[in-house]
């Protein structure tokens, strides 16, 4: 009997905005989630929404251009495809169609759908606050009138209230465009009621802009007034202080629906699901789910440890690690059984605290304050210790089990500086690369081909370790529209593999504009490919493909403004068409 040979299936993840919070989680985990399946190649594509056919002509011109990914990646080959197109503005749906999918985060009809369970999460927030809180005045920051979540979740908030005794009027609710940028409807929220006790923010973003309301009033969250938001994304730990928010208990949107459209390539019969959420509390609004108790520290409950792991490292049950990786979360269950066992046998020799002094070293050094935020895990470590202080244990292993405790504290704030210091870094020294190749670039002083050549020949100075640059052989107007309006050829440049360039000589430069991602020069990936366009104004020039990070996605914009502007130099070209 003949083997059938094993075909690796192309996954296009397509998204209406890669740069907002909740798109970064949904990449994230999606992408992080075929690490371990060797037969799925993951494409990222993303545009820019847009949100009204009213903005500034250059605004409308600029983000028509960039969504010109969706229709080039309409020409190519995917088995299947993960939409998170709440609104499905600014991109054809057909560009897809035909093609198995999953909706992420929306309420389509007739269609496969994954999505947060909105109600368990909110009404859970609103029951503490009103029930074990004492609040009684609460308000919501919401979104825009044509998002299904924000419609849904006023709803839910609202009827949460009525079952508490709680009336709502709507001066107790202010829209939002639900980005960062909602500075003055906090503020009006604010203003409309300077008697809050409490603000739901309709998603984690929004919480910027009231954060940033209530500094200006010298008020503090979770100490003035309780905030917390939606998504559970990276931006909550990084606001200060921490901003509590309700995610998934659990599996990810995107992990969720990626299982579900493999089941469905495979053949099986498949429905559309809700995801449980929770609160998970934070400075901005104190809560724990899961107190433990001093029984289960005392008695070496495992189930106990691994659970404190997951509450405090809550970001690393959603990371897919190599084999060769740390597991981070045995090593702190170890960490934790040596001390904790030393407690309960009343001995710890200075061989085993130094061990453990050593294990500590290695959790940190590997990264661990990547998965927590370090209020939560001082606040946590500190439960901990008042256990361990009042039990009736040996005083000397107490001391040394508290020195430990104060010494995870300090790797703690040491690797969260390290960490800060090192993104910064990264991001200055991507800038910088990056104006270094613009100069070396634009200064060579011959516009037109040679100039392309020159350009292409030195693309390893824009600092990419792995990239693939695709450049149609002129360049063209887009005004928006289907696959039809644009080359049917692109010519593969150049790759970059492991900080080396390799031109790619002109008799192999030829691609069907379908299979840019099938070249064999392409960087291998393990995470996936995000493309990016190369355009100034409303001239396309080609792609840049990238292995997927989420370095490249934050600087994704940054890098194709700047290299759209660099062909535009270089091509000669004298004047955007419009």
């Amino acid at each position: 009997m003949k083997e059938t040979k094993k075909t690796t299936k192309t996954i296009g993840l397509i998204l209406e905005d890669a740069y907002t919070d909740f798109a970064l989680e949904i990449i994230h985990s999606v992408a992080h989630a075929i690490l371990d399946k060797k037969d799925i190649r993951l494409i990222v594509v993303a545009g820019r929404q847009i949100r009204t056919m009213n903005r500034e002509q250059k605004q409308l011109i600029y983000r028509t251009a960039y969504n010109y990914v969706y229709a080039l990646n309409g020409m190519c080959h995917f088995d299947g495809v993960l939409l998170t197109f709440p609104n499905l503005i600014g991109m054809d749906a057909a560009l897809f169609g035909g093609i198995p999918r999953i909706y992420i985060a929306s309420d389509l009809q007739d269609e496969f759908l994954v999505n947060y369970d909105n109600e368990k999460g909110i009404r859970e927030a609103v029951n503490y606050l009103v029930k074990v809180k004492g609040l009684s005045r609460l308000c919501m920051l919401g979104g825009r009138d044509d998002n299904a979540d924000a419609i849904k979740r006023k709803r839910i908030f609202v009827n949460a209230l009525s079952e508490n005794g709680l009336s709502f009027s709507e001066k107790q609710y202010v829209r939002s465009d639900m980005t960062v940028d909602s500075y003055e409807s906090a503020a009006k929220l604010m203003a409309e009621n300077p008697d809050t006790q409490a603000v739901f923010c309709v998603n984690d973003p929004v919480a910027v802009g009231l954060y940033d309301v209530m500094r200006e009033k010298g008020l503090v969250p979770g100490r003035d007034i309780q905030v917390f938001g939606f998504d559970n994304g990276a931006i909550a730990s990084e606001l200060v202080p921490p901003l509590a928010s309700i995610g998934a208990e659990g599996i990810t949107l995107g992990e969720k629906a990626l299982n579900m459209l493999l089941e469905k390539l495979d053949g099986n019969e498949i429905c559309s699901q809700t995801i449980p959420t929770r609160l998970y509390g934070r400075e901005s609004c104190d809560y724990e789910m899961n107190p433990f108790t001093a029984r289960e520290l005392l008695n070496l409950d495992s189930a106990f440890i691994y659970r404190f792991f997951d509450e405090c490292f809550y970001r690393y049950k959603n990371e897919v690690t190599d084999q060769k990786e740390i597991n981070l979360r045995r090593l702190f269950y170890e960490i934790l059984l040596r001390m904790l066992g030393a407690l309960k046998d009343r001995y710890m020799s200075e061989q085993q605290y130094a061990e453990i002094l050593r294990l500590i070293d290695i959790f940190f050094e590997n990264g661990g304050m990547r998965y927590t935020d370090a209020n939560r895990f001082v606040r946590s470590i500190g439960q901990l210790q008042s256990t361990i202080n009042e039990a009736r244990r040996a005083e000397y292993v107490k001391a040394k089990d508290n020195r430990l405790f104060s010494y995870m504290k300090d790797k703690a704030i040491e690797s969260l500086a390290f960490q800060r210091s090192m993104e910064r870094r990264s991001y200055m020294s991507g800038r910088d690369t990056m104006l270094d190749f613009m100069i070396y670039i634009t200064n060579y002083g011959k516009p037109g081909e040679k100039a392309i050549d020159f350009m292409v020949e030195h693309f390893d100075r824009a600092g990419f370790k792995d990239a693939a640059l695709y450049l149609y052989e002129e360049p063209f107007v887009y005004e928006g529209g289907t696959q039809s309006t644009l080359p049917s050829s692109i010519l593969l440049r150049c790759v970059v593999r492991d900080g080396t360039v390799y031109v790619i000589p002109k008799e192999r430069q030829f691609c069907p504009a379908g299979e840019i991602y099938s070249r064999k020069e392409l960087p291998p990936e393990n995470m996936g490919y995000i493309t990016y366009p190369l355009f100034y104004g409303n001239l396309i020039f080609g792609v840049l493909v990238l292995k997927v990070s989420r370095n490249t996605i934050n600087m994704g914009e940054f890098i194709t403004m700047q290299l759209g502007r660099m062909l535009f130099m270089n091509w000669g070209v004298r004047e955007v068409l419009s």
